[in-house]
């Protein structure tokens, strides 16, 4: 088996860094049943200790502590396994600051 077809056969990955202000923004977008999410992972990478990002699973905005509260450093992730299915929906985020950091990885 080739190295070349090894890469054809992988699944497209995303990589990001997206900016979390005081007004909630979209993280991730749902997902359709032809191209389902397996694994999502969520890190807050912001600079300080007071940029504490709030995640939304769902299409509501997000609130601030009111969800899935992550600390600088912290992170959240969900992924397919043993009939579990991940988390499919959209996803959003808001910021105690203006300064808020996330890193992003899905596929």
């Amino acid at each position: 088996m080739t190295d070349s077809y090894l890469y054809s056969q992988t699944e497209p990955s995303r990589n990001v860094k997206v900016a979390v202000g005081a007004t909630a923004v979209q993280l991730c977008e749902r997902r359709l049943e032809n191209n389902p999410r397996k694994v999502i992972c969520i890190r807050n990478i912001s600079p300080n200790v007071a940029d504490i990002i709030t995640i939304h699973l769902g299409s509501e905005t997000a609130v601030s502590e009111n969800g899935i509260v992550l600390k600088q450093g912290e992170s959240f992730t969900d992924s397919t396994e043993s009939g579990y299915a991940c988390w499919q929906g959209q996803i959003s985020a808001i910021c105690a600051t203006a300064n808020g950091q996330t890193a992003i990885f899905e596929r």
